[in-house]
This record gives C-alpha cells, structure tokens and sequence, in this order.
C-alpha cells in the first residue's frame, strides 16, 4: 500500500485491509480510478468520516449519487 491517503485513513479510522479494498472497490465503481486524484481522496474521506463503510455496497452507492460524489 503506497497511496498517502489510504495510508492516512487506515491510520486514522483503525481500517483494516479488507476494509481498504472494499472502500477502493466502492471508489472505482463510483467511476474514478486515479487513486492519486483528489476526487478519490474527497470519496475516500468522505465515506470515513460519515462511517458508511459497514454499509451494505448497494446502499452506499446511493449515498454517493445522493451527494454527488459519483460519477456514473
């Protein structure tokens, strides 16, 4: 894992690494797949902060149209 802002957020809200692969998943399925472009850090955070990870994916897809944050 080399990406500063999943390292950051793994640190900061205790994910472990089956819990970064399903919010990189999510992220990719809303349409970005730059792990280093802004957007996916504002998605990545924006599920942390909100604690929508445990959510089921469907659910949260949802969410991220909801917000705008989706692409597709």
């Amino acid at each position: 894992m080399e990406n500063k802002c999943l390292i950051d957020l793994s640190v900061k809200y205790g994910l472990n690494s089956s819990e970064l692969v399903k919010l990189t998943n999510i992220i990719y399925q809303a349409g970005v797949d730059d792990m280093n472009s802004n957007e996916f850090q504002r998605i990545a955070t924006y599920i942390c902060e909100m604690k929508l990870l445990e959510m089921p994916e469907e659910e949260l897809m949802e969410e991220l149209k909801r917000k705008g944050l989706m692409k597709a």
